[in-house]
C-alpha cells in the first residue's frame, strides 16, 4: 500500500494520522513550536510511504523540499529581493538549481529545518541579530572560500571590527546597524562582479545614509556613478566594504591623513584622468605643496583633498556650487580651522601647479637658479675640494 505525500492535507485529523507514522521514527524532527507547526510532513517532503516494507517505509534518499513549489510564491511588499521567489536567480539559487552544487546555501541552511521560526523571533537564525553569525557559517569557512573562489576571505571577522558590527554587537543598535542582508540582499544575493550587485550600489548605502546620499548624487562622482559609469568611485571605494570604519578612526581610508592615498586610487591613474580631461598630477603636486609637506610630517591641521574639494559634495571647479570654484575660494580657504582672514593675494595662489615656464615663470626662474647653483657647488666639490682632501690625507700618512 502506498500513500502519496502530496495527498496529505495541511490541517485536520488525516494530516495528524500521517504525521504519526513519520514521527514514529523522526520524533526529534517534530515541527512543534515552529511556523510550520500546522503543516504535515508531506507538505514539504515528496515521499511515498510503503506498508510492510521493512525498517524504512520509504526510499532512503528522498527529494529535497521545494519551498516555492506550493508555498512562498507571493511577492512580498518589502524591499526588492526579499521574497523567496527571487532565490532561483541568486548566486546561491543558480549554483544549487542549475549546477547541482550541494553545499551551497539553501532555504533550510539559513532558516533551519523543522524548527523554523519567524524572522522576528530572537531565536531565529534569520533574525537581524543572528544574520552575521548565520552567514559566517559558510563565508568564514576557508574550505568554502577557497573552493568557490570567494573574494572576501573572512568577512565576519572584518565585520566584527567595523562600525556596523560594533554598532550591532557592542551598542545593541539592532534596528539601525547594517547586517549582511541590508547590503547584499535577502533572497536575491548576487555574486561579486555580477552586474547590479547590491553591495556596491550607492542607493543601498543611501537607504540608511539618506542625507549623505542626497549630497553624493549631486556630486560629480555620484552623477557619474548613478549614470552607470564604471570609473566613478562608489561608497565602498572610499570607505571600504566589511572593514568599514568611522572617518575618525585612523584605520579608515576616509581618515583625514589617509584621504590623499584614497583619492590617489583614481587620481594618480593617468589613463583614467586623461579620459575625463583631469590633470593626472594632482596627487603629486599636492604632496609637493605646503599642505602636502605639512601632512607628510604628521600635521593634523594640514589641509587634505577633502578639506578643499569637499567629501560627498565634490564638484568640478567650473561648477558655481563647487567649493574650489574661484568665487568660493575665499569661503573655502577662510574656514575657521584653516585660514580665517587670509588676504586675497595669498588666497588666490594655486595649490596644484608645477614650477615651469608656462604656469609659474618667476618660480621657474628662481628654481632654475638654485638648481644650477647646487650643481655648480657639487662640481666644485668634486673637482677641487675632494682632491685637496685626498692630498692632505696622503701627506699626513707619509709624515
Amino acid at each position: 500500500m502506498t500513500i502519496p505525500a502530496a495527498a496529505f492535507p495541511r490541517n485536520g485529523a488525516p494530516a495528524a494520522d500521517a504525521d504519526k507514522e513519520c514521527l514514529a521514527c523522526h520524533a526529534a524532527d517534530s515541527t512543534a513550536g515552529s511556523v510550520h507547526a500546522d503543516l504535515s510532513c508531506g507538505a514539504c517532503h515528496e515521499v511515498t510511504l510503503v506498508r510492510d516494507s521493512g525498517d524504512v517505509p520509504h526510499a532512503r534518499n528522498i527529494p529535497a523540499p521545494n519551498c516555492t513549489a506550493a508555498c512562498h510564491r507571493e511577492r512580498l511588499a518589502g524591499p526588492p529581493g526579499e521574497s523567496p521567489v527571487f532565490y532561483p536567480d541568486s548566486v546561491h539559487g543558480r549554483a544549487y538549481l542549475e549546477r547541482g552544487v550541494g553545499d551551497v546555501a539553501r532555504c533550510w541552511d539559513c532558516h533551519g529545518t523543522h524548527s523554523i521560526r519567524a524572522k522576528d523571533d530572537p531565536e531565529s537564525p534569520v533574525n537581524r541579530r543572528n544574520i552575521p553569525v548565520m552567514c559566517s557559517s559558510c563565508h568564514d569557512d576557508q574550505a568554502v572560500v577557497v573552493k568557490y573562489h570567494i573574494h572576501a576571505e573572512r568577512p565576519y571577522q572584518e565585520y566584527l571590527k567595523s562600525v556596523h558590527g560594533r554598532a550591532l554587537f557592542e551598542k545593541g543598535l539592532l534596528t539601525f546597524a547594517a547586517v549582511c542582508t541590508d547590503c547584499h540582499g535577502v533572497h536575491d544575493i548576487k555574486a561579486a562582479g555580477q552586474e547590479g550587485l547590491s553591495a556596491r550600489r550607492p542607493e543601498t548605502c543611501g537607504r540608511c545614509h539618506v542625507l549623505i546620499f542626497d549630497k553624493y548624487q549631486q556630486s560629480i562622482h555620484g552623477r557619474e556613478a548613478l549614470a552607470g559609469n564604471p570609473d566613478a568611485p562608489l561608497c565602498v571605494d572610499c570607505h571600504g566594504e566589511h572593514t568599514l570604519m568611522s572617518p575618525g578612526d585612523e584605520r579608515s581610508p576616509a581618515f583625514r591623513a589617509n584621504v590623499p592615498d584614497t583619492c590617489s586610487n583614481c587620481h594618480a591613474r593617468p589613463e583614467v584622468m586623461r579620459k575625463y580631461g583631469v590633470p593626472a598630477d594632482r596627487i603629486e603636486t599636492f604632496i609637493e605643496s605646503m599642505h602636502g609637506i605639512a601632512a607628510g610630517f604628521g600635521s593634523k591641521a594640514a589641509a587634505t583633498c577633502s578639506s578643499c574639494h569637499g567629501v560627498h559634495d565634490i564638484r568640478p571647479a567650473a561648477d558655481p556650487a563647487s567649493r574650489v570654484n574661484p568665487a568660493r575660494l575665499a569661503e573655502t580657504c577662510g574656514q575657521a580651522d584653516c585660514h580665517p582672514g587670509m588676504p586675497d593675494r595669498i588666497r588666490g595662489q594655486k595649490i596644484h601647479f608645477r614650477p615651469d615656464e608656462k604656469s609659474a615663470p618667476a618660480l621657474f626662474a628662481v628654481r632654475s637658479v638654485f638648481l644650477w647653483a647646487v650643481l655648480f657647488i657639487m662640481a666644485v666639490t668634486v673637482v677641487w675640494i675632494v682632491p685637496s682632501v685626498i692630498k692632505r690625507v696622503l701627506r699626513s700618512r707619509k709624515k
